[in-house]
């Protein structure tokens, strides 16, 4: 099968709005994380942890990471199913995090899936509903 030009700048635009929510938590850029999402997106983080939009998203992430003086989430192995205005897409993650010394100075390795459904806004893909599994959680303590 071969896609349409449009739906090969769909895939484009879709895999560019999923990895922008990487760099924009790595950039501390809160407004950027939050234009990722529709404004009455559902996002699951896993242990009953749910939000409503993309703003409260990122005043979660925002409230998570102060301990760290580096991040950095590398997202990739996207697989995205069309359907006219709407996408689902699955997309691996691996995101290490660096803390401050006054955190403990380890460094904190998490690997994942997130699964989206997203929606064609006037603003362009954004994502209307994110679920993370959560696979593995490593922290790896500072050399003595």
């Amino acid at each position: 099968m071969t896609d349409t030009v449009q739906e090969q700048n769909d895939r484009i635009a879709i895999t560019d709005v999923i990895n922008r929510y990487g760099t924009t938590i790595d950039e501390g850029d809160y407004e950027g994380l939050a234009n990722c999402f529709t404004p009455d997106s559902i996002t699951r983080y896993g242990g009953g942890r749910e939000f409503r939009g993309g703003e409260a998203v990122a005043e979660f992430v925002k409230s998570m990471t102060p301990d760290f003086v580096a991040q950095q989430h590398l997202l990739g192995n996207h697989e995205i199913v069309l359907d006219g205005d709407r996408a689902t897409a699955t997309t691996y993650l691996h995101a290490t995090q660096i803390e401050r010394e006054e955190a403990g100075g380890g460094v904190v390795v998490t690997g994942g899936i997130y699964r989206d459904v997203l929606v064609r806004t006037a603003g362009g893909w954004r994502i209307a509903e994110r679920e993370l599994e959560g696979l593995w959680r490593e922290r790896r303590e500072p050399p003595a």
